[in-house]
């Protein structure tokens, strides 16, 4: 009788022991997973700052090229008729 109370003791000790190391493993591949969650929006969002920082420098190279053109196209009109190229093709 002594034995089987033991035995029964012993039994859901090592019951409870077990249920603890699998809800410790389960709790860790939780925080494992919202780890690599986290890492993975962290990356996303570096990601899409690198796109816009991109295409802002894009817009920025453009807006300069048609300031210049403008520039460029508004000295060759304001040339004397004498310093113009001649032919049918100016710039």
């Amino acid at each position: 009788m002594f034995s089987t109370i033991w035995s029964k003791v012993a039994g859901a000790l090592v019951m409870i022991v077990g249920l603890l190391g699998a809800a410790l493993l389960f709790v860790g591949g939780q925080r494992d997973r919202a780890k690599e969650a986290a890492s993975r929006a962290k990356a996303e969002a570096k990601s899409k700052t690198a796109v816009l920082e991109a295409e802002r420098s894009i817009e920025r190279a453009r807006t300069q090229a048609r300031t210049q053109s403008a520039e460029k196209q508004r000295e060759a009109d304001n040339r004397p008729d004498g310093k113009r190229p001649s032919g049918t093709f100016r710039r």
